[in-house]
């Protein structure tokens, strides 16, 4: 599958999900053995996603593939949520989600430190508030490698 075809496939899953009312968070394509396996994330701001949501967005898209044709008849189609230890993408989502305990990577030391982990606080300038105990730490997330949420039990 190339580019085109991934980029195509994008759209289609972006307009299918905006159809059920939710949003395309992340799409993956990779070969399994003869064929291709579809990951479709999809994620609403509204709270979690249900079962249902994610047949519906299943079946639809599902529906759409083999209409077009675009990847062929030997595809897995998996649609799931981005989970409880979902990548933080965008300042948008650490304000989503403050107070959650969450984990960031730094692609350079900030304040002398690789990682951090901390409770999401307010989010101002670029920056994302951090609290560890006693510590606050500003993060701006331009130096952010990778972060995400942590699962509490």
């Amino acid at each position: 599958m190339d580019m085109t075809q991934v980029g195509q496939l994008r759209q289609l899953a972006e307009a299918v999900a905006k159809d059920n009312f939710v949003e395309l968070f992340d799409l993956t394509v990779r070969p399994q053995g003869k064929k291709l396996t579809v990951s479709v994330a999809i994620d609403k701001k509204s709270g979690k996603i249900t079962v249902e949501e994610c047949a519906a967005v299943s079946m639809e898209l599902e529906k759409k593939l083999d209409e077009l044709d675009l990847i062929g008849p030997s595809y897995l189609l998996e649609v799931s949520s981005p989970g409880m230890d979902r990548p933080l993408r965008h300042l948008e989502d650490c304000q989503r989600f403050s107070g959650r305990l969450a984990q960031f990577v730094f692609a350079e030391p900030v304040e002398g430190m690789i990682t951090f982990r901390g409770r999401l606080g307010e989010v101002k300038d670029g920056s994302v508030e951090v609290v560890d105990g006693k510590r606050t730490l500003w993060v701006p997330f331009k130096a952010v490698k990778r972060s995400n949420l942590v699962v509490e039990i």
